[in-house]
């Protein structure tokens, strides 16, 4: 591992460290994609399970439900306080299922160990794209499924409109993945066959233009939020009030995000 790629991990972990309180606040973006991700895997009551990148339990908690009481799953997170989150909602909610602290370009478990592998909107963030994907297929069983998901249009879409509009700065890390052609050949690359993907698209609904900036704050598109000064960030309220208009219903702001969800086999 080289030093960027290092440098990379250690920003990665930090962030979602420094967001663990809020994640997935608002309308449960996570949540909903999250239980859209454990259905298309195809998991069976007694299957093993791995979850990587696990966040606070968005399909880790879906998939544990799926396997049922005599299934296993387990996660895997490389921020230790959204593992510490997850663990402790995990015990709250009485689901039979840990998140562990692991880097998933360094899986600790055997070959063949796992029935499924899922990971939601993980894979943007891992240096080594290519040695995750190794990684996945070595714990899979042979004709074991993996399940992964990506944005096409995320959460914070709006906002990256609006960005573009102003001329700001709206950086996305150097392994986002938004198009099905680009996700399907990195699986192939990886030799797994059967290789699906599939968008899948939600409305959320928002009470306001507000609600909609504190649930981007928890999310990975904080930084560019932080790095605006006074007078970018009122810019950026103005004509986020203005596209919110289009959206607007009775009962609130209707933003859409499209997921990517792809199925593969080992």
């Amino acid at each position: 591992m080289n030093d960027d790629q290092t440098g990379r991990k250690a920003q990665t972990r930090a962030q979602f460290n420094a967001i663990v309180a809020d994640y997935d606040f608002g309308p449960g973006c996570f949540a909903h994609f999250g239980r859209r991700l454990a259905a298309v895997a195809g998991i069976e009551p007694g299957q093993r399970v791995l979850d990587i990148a696990s966040g606070r339990g968005a399909v880790l908690f879906p998939a544990a439900e799926l396997v049922g009481p005599t299934g296993y799953t387990v996660g895997i997170e490389l921020a230790e306080e959204m593992a510490r989150a997850a663990n402790e909602e995990a015990v709250r909610r009485g689901v039979k299922a840990q998140v562990r602290v692991m880097d998933a370009e360094l899986l600790e478990f055997p070959d063949g160990a796992f029935d499924r592998v899922l990971c939601g909107f993980g894979i943007m963030f891992f240096p080594d794209q290519d040695r995750a994907m190794a990684e996945f297929r070595r714990v899979l069983k042979p004709g074991g499924r993996l399940a992964l998901s990506t944005w096409s249009i995320d959460q914070a879409g709006e906002f990256k409109k609006v960005f573009v509009a102003l001329e700001l700065k709206a950086p996305e890390p150097p392994g986002w993945i938004s198009e099905p052609d680009v996700l399907s050949q990195l699986l192939t690359r990886a030799g797994f066959t059967n290789v699906d993907v599939r968008a899948d698209s939600q409305s959320f609904r928002y009470a306001d233009v507000e609600e909609y900036w504190r649930q981007a704050r928890s999310t990975g598109f904080r930084r560019a939020l932080d790095a605006l000064d006074a007078v970018q960030v009122e810019r950026v309220r103005t004509a986020l009030a203005e596209r919110a208009r289009q959206h607007q219903r009775a009962d609130g702001i209707y933003f859409p995000a499209t997921a990517l969800l792809a199925v593969a086999t080992r």
